[in-house]
Parts: C-alpha cells; structure tokens; sequence
C-alpha cells in the first residue's frame, strides 16, 4: 500500500510538471503572437510591453529581433544598433544588418550607415533597397561613380527594377552621360512610368543633346501633371518653349509664371529674364525685351553685352536719346573691363552709331543732345 502510495505521487508530480510547462510555453505563444498583432497594429507601446515578457519567458534571438524593430519603430534607433549588434555576436542574419543601417541612417550617421551598406551589398547584391539607400549615400557624398557601379552591378541581376532605373537614368544626368541617361529614362517610359520626375529630367537630358523638340514634349508634360506650380519646372520649360519657332508666346507665358514664383536665384533669375528677353525680340515686342534685358542686368551688372542689345533695341523703336545713352554706357564699360578685346567689335560697332548719330545730331541741329558727346 506504501509502494503504491509512493508511485501515485511520482506520477501526479510528473503530470503537474508536464502540464505546467505545456501551459508556460503555451503562455509565451500567446503573449508573443499577441505582441506582433499590436506590431502590425503600429501599437508600438503595447506590442514592446508584449514581446519583452515573452522574451524574459522563453529568451530567443527571433523574439530579441522583433523587439529590435520595434524600437526602430519607435523611433528609439540607438537601442535598436545595440540589440542588432549583439544580435550580430551569434549569427550574421542581413536583417540585423539592415536594421543597423536604417537605424544609423535616421541618426544621420552617414559613415556608420555606409559600412553596412556596403556589407549588405557584398552579401546580396539583389537586395534593392539596400543598394538604392548606398547610392544615395554615394551621392550625398558626390561619388556619383560609385554610386553608378554599384546600381550596374544590381542591373546585371535585374535591369527591370524601375526605382532603381529611375536613380540610375538620373544619375547618368548628373554625371553629363545624357545620351545613356536618356537609353534609361525611354526604358523607364516605354516600361509605363509618366511621372512628373521622369519626364523633367529627360527633357532636360533632351535639351542638353539639342533635341528641343522631344525636351519641349517632355517639360509639357512635367508641367501639366505638376498642375503648372513647380517654378523650375515652369522655367525650363519656358526656356525651351521660347527657343522653338512658333513656341515663343507659349514661352514667354511659362518663364512669366515661373518668375512670379521663384525664389531668389540670381543665377536663374537672369537666365530667365534673358531668355525671355529675346523670346520678345522674335515676338518683335521691342520694349518689353528691352525691359527684360534691364531686369537681367539687376542680376548680372557686368553682362556689358546685354547693355549693348538695350542700346540696338532702342534704335529700332527710334528712341534715339536712349540709343545713344546706352551705345556710350557700353563702350565705357566695356573699355573700363578685365578684357577690353574679347568687345572689341562690338566697341567698334557702338562707335560708328554714335559718329553716325552725332552727325545727325549736328545737321537737325539738336545742340542739346550735343552736349552728352
């Protein structure tokens, strides 16, 4: 009877510790899968409440990962790099890796973030969105080459992806490579991407190789789908519009509402008070060009050639007073400039105006405007 006494209780002990470790690691399920439920929930709080429990109950490196990303979801990145990197210690998983670039990416620790990066990419090539964060970090540093070699080398794997054709056929841009970029940017096209983004920068790509017709197509259609509020956008286009023959009102109307919105560019503010200057001459609305190469000279004093055109644009519209004015204004300048030669003939040409209108001067006997010679 004592015998069996004895085995009854071995067997009710082994039963209650069988069941009780079913019910904890039953615990810990439930405790972690409701954790990543609040995860996916973006209830980031209450999903790292969860998932630290369930790793104090039942310690694992795939529960430690989750609460990694959690972190990095609540935007506490520091904590983040350090569980990854202990992560790292046992098993060199690219998650973990990736993790850590991120992490060091939003801590705008660009050298850190360019290390594993670059580690990623040596270990999967095929990983797009690492090599497209490592060729933007390439590019923020201007090794615009480097950038471009690890894009080719994700292309020998897959030349279809269109983010990473997109950053390549830009690139290509800013390298000066237009006829390649424009390869990639009709590839991008012809693959359905109509972008605002795509067609800026290949009728940009398409301005610089001369084909102004297929840059003007292009920038239209920038425009259209910007709804006509990007001022750069408005100005290239304009630029482009005015140069075409019949295009020039179209022009002069996209550079006067790009001026309306630009912010102060000095550089582009002359470009497009030039351009649109010379847009008027062709539209023969003298004085408006004459008003937009006055405006241009606020931006640039020393552009003497530009006083040179307000001066021969004055003698068309027969404003002789002005004419001369600004006929002397330039060849004071010009010989008064660094490089008095490089103006020599257009000195030469001001100053047979100005004999040929003082002589007019002397026999209408017009003593007064005498006096300025």
């Amino acid at each position: 009877m004592k015998r069996f006494l004895i085995y009854t209780l071995i067997i009710w002990s082994n039963l209650y510790l069988c069941f009780g470790q079913n019910a904890i690691q039953q615990d810990w399920q439930q405790i972690y899968q409701q954790g990543l439920k609040y995860k996916d929930s973006s209830n980031n709080k209450k999903a790292l409440q969860l998932l630290e429990q369930a790793y104090e109950m039942h310690p694992s490196d795939s529960i430690k990962r989750d609460i990694a990303s959690v972190y990095y979801d609540r935007g506490i990145y520091r904590k983040s790099i350090n569980i990854s990197q202990e992560l790292l210690k046992r098993d060199s998983l690219e998650a973990d890796l990736v993790l850590i670039a991120k992490s060091h990416e939003k801590l705008n620790n660009a050298d850190s973030a360019l290390v594993y990066e670059k580690i990623i990419a040596q270990k999967n090539i095929e990983n797009a969105n690492n090599i497209i964060n490592l060729a933007k970090n390439y590019e923020d540093r201007e090794q615009l080459d480097s950038a471009l070699v690890v894009l080719d080398k994700f292309c020998l794997y897959d030349n279809e992806n269109m983010a990473v054709n997109g950053l390549k056929a830009y690139l290509l841009y800013q390298t000066g490579d237009y006829e390649e970029s424009l390869e990639v940017y009709k590839k991008l096209r012809d693959a359905g991407d109509n972008s605002t983004s795509t067609n800026y920068y290949m009728g940009l790509a398409f301005a610089r190789v001369d084909n102004l017709r297929e840059a003007y197509e292009c920038l239209r259609v920038a425009a259209r789908k910007d709804r006509y509020k990007n001022q750069y956008i408005l100005a290239q286009y304009g630029i482009v519009a005015s140069k075409l023959n019949g295009n020039e009102r179209e022009g002069v109307n996209m550079i006067t509402q790009a001026v309306e919105k630009i912010l102060p560019d000095e550089t582009l503010m002359w470009s497009l008070y030039n351009t649109r200057a010379n847009a008027y001459i062709r539209l023969l609305k003298f004085e408006e060009a004459i008003d937009d190469f006055k405006r241009s000279l606020t931006y640039k004093p020393d552009r003497l050639t530009d006083i040179y055109h307000i001066a021969y644009l004055y003698t068309i519209i027969h404003d002789r007073a002005n004419a001369d004015r600004h006929f002397q204004m330039f060849i004071n300048n010009a010989q008064k400039s660094e490089n008095p030669d490089r103006y020599k003939r257009w000195i030469e040409a001001a100053e047979g105006y100005l004999k040929r209108s003082k002589e007019e001067h002397f026999f209408q006997g017009d003593d007064e405007n005498l006096k300025d010679f």
